[in-house]
């Protein structure tokens, strides 16, 4: 009896379960990466590094420079994990797919593996 409801369920609500963490497994690295946030904030000073301008030209100009730089690393440093967030949810998406295409085919193999072993 509890081999054949665990076939049920392998077959039945297991398999379209795992079907749909693919999709579930791509959008909860999204959010671990925060990208709306990255998105939102791409040309956000680093770590919020601003420098307030002087009273003379040379204190505005040094002011412009030193937020401009922190700008520049700000951006590149959150492209950066925007590019590592796409990679990291392809990889994601694609072992989760990898895994609902085998789903049926590993309890045939773990009963051929166990055989093998058994009779040497």
């Amino acid at each position: 009896m509890f081999l054949v409801e665990l076939f049920k369920w392998w077959y039945g609500f297991g398999w379209l379960d795992a079907w749909k963490r693919v999709g579930g497994s791509a959008q909860k690295t999204g959010r671990q990466f925060s990208i709306p946030v990255l998105l939102k904030n791409l040309f956000a000073p680093w770590k919020q590094i601003v420098s307030l301008p002087g009273r003379s030209l040379d204190d505005k100009f040094r002011a412009m420079v030193d937020n401009l730089v922190s700008r520049t690393i700000g951006f590149f440093v959150r492209m950066l994990t925007l590019i590592a967030a796409m990679v990291v949810i392809c990889l994601s998406a694609a072992l989760s797919l990898a895994l609902a295409v085998v789903w049926p085919l590993l309890p045939p193999a773990a009963v051929y593996f166990l055989v093998r072993a058994v009779a040497g």
